[in-house]
């Protein structure tokens, strides 16, 4: 557990209006029940052309939808593009959706959450997302748009392990600018997810590992956070300590399904509360990696995590102490330097023990495109909340070179 330091507490706890999670085995046979709750009968199914034509799970969230989805968009676009979400809420208007259901990872999770933005907004071109995306200036200056209008039901259905099913916020990239602009608020937070592991085994082994780097890097940011609090702190100790061990199982054998289940649920604990905590560069550096690079997000964790760690290092060494303990790092007779530095290494041990890539130049990363990264970090909220404050793009480009 990480180590209890006594602060003033006084807030408020936000959590999301998410009413069900089915998980394990068999759970998907869940989805008819939260479907009906929410009064569901013409939903639109979202997903990615690679799950819509090389598997049969789109038949089989069908049948467990008991006749509830009345239609399928598996045009998911990486990264989602502003257009890819139009067109898919143009569909939804086409066909009469009363409700919303994604089925994959991030991607079709992301385009599920916008459609609802753009359905509850009645988006038509690709401008009008200018109206709701967080605007952010350097440093402090942040505008926030609320959507207005009322948002469909949403359930999601999960073949990775990047948990933004349990989130309020999505990412779309606006092509024309290759940034990645976020959209936050509660109504974009899912009624139901399901987390069944038995849907998850089409998924590529690179995937749903990498995948689990990134929930990997929610705790790793959650617990360094200037903001950090003790509901969060406790669920990412807990979550870190299971990727640690479940992840290594699943590289192991492919088809372990309670590895899978196991890995699921730490991944949904790294993001719970998370609406409350402040994240930093790692997840501020990767949004923009997908954006302009077309680094798939679960690598962009691969690659950032440790070096954005050893640029924090300094600030929050007692938290990678606690981070080394929660990846079964003995630090007994370790000064807190060492524990910190091996909790790092621990961090990118974990990396090199999936197979997965650990430098922007194994991801097809060039140096040139450092200096408009950079910018593009700079314009993201998330980076202003870093634990080492981020003073200039030079800072950016700082990191960058010590991950090539």
């Amino acid at each position: 557990m990480p180590e209890l330091v006594k602060k003033n507490l006084l807030g408020c706890f936000t959590l999301l209006p998410i009413e069900s999670v089915h998980y394990g085995a068999g759970s998907v046979a869940g989805l008819q029940a939260s479907l009906a709750s929410s009064g569901v009968r013409r939903a639109l199914l979202i997903t990615g052309n690679t799950i819509a034509t090389r598997t049969d799970l789109v038949e089989r969230v069908k049948v467990a939808s008991g006749g509830r989805i009345a239609g399928v968009f598996h045009e998911t676009i990486q990264h989602v593009s502003r257009e890819s979400v139009l067109r898919a809420a143009e569909q939804a208007r086409e066909m009469g959706a009363d409700g919303i259901v994604s089925l994959g990872g991030g991607t079709p999770n992301d385009t599920a959450k916008a459609v609802l933005m753009a359905l509850a907004e009645d988006f038509r071109s690709p401008a009008d997302f200018d109206r709701v995306r967080v605007k952010f200036e350097y440093p402090s200056s942040v505008e926030v748009p609320a959507i207005k209008g009322q948002t469909l039901p949403m359930m999601a259905v999960s073949t990775t392990l990047s948990a933004g099913e349990f989130t309020h916020f999505a990412g779309v990239t606006d092509t024309a600018r290759q940034v990645k602009d976020l959209y936050i608020d509660r109504k974009l937070a899912a009624r139901a997810v399901v987390l069944d592991p038995e849907l998850t085994l089409d998924t590529p082994l690179w995937l749903w590992l990498s995948t689990g780097m990134r929930a990997v890097d929610h705790c790793v940011e959650s617990l360094c956070s200037t903001n950090s609090h003790p509901f969060t702190d406790a669920l990412a100790a807990q979550a870190l300590s299971m990727l640690a061990r479940y992840l290594r199982e699943c590289h192991a054998d492919p088809k372990d399904l309670s590895a899978r289940t196991h890995a699921h649920v730490a991944a949904w604990m790294s993001v719970c509360g998370l609406a409350n905590v402040n994240l930093g560069l790692s997840h501020g550096i990767g949004h923009q990696l997908g954006a302009r690079s077309n680094v798939p997000h679960g690598i962009t964790s691969c690659v950032m995590m440790y070096p954005v760690m050893n640029w924090n290092s300094i600030y929050v060494s007692p938290r990678q102490a606690d981070i080394a303990r929660a990846l079964g790092v003995d630090t007994t007779g370790m000064d807190l330097g060492e524990a910190a530095a091996s909790g790092r290494e621990a961090v990118l041990q974990l990396v090199k023990d999936l197979d997965l890539p650990w430098r922007l130049q194994d991801v097809g990363v060039a140096r040139d495109e450092f200096a408009a990264l950079a910018k593009d970090a700079m314009d993201d909220l998330i980076v202003a909340t870093n634990p080492r404050p981020v003073n200039s793009v030079d800072d950016v480009i700082a990191v960058l070179e010590s991950a090539w």
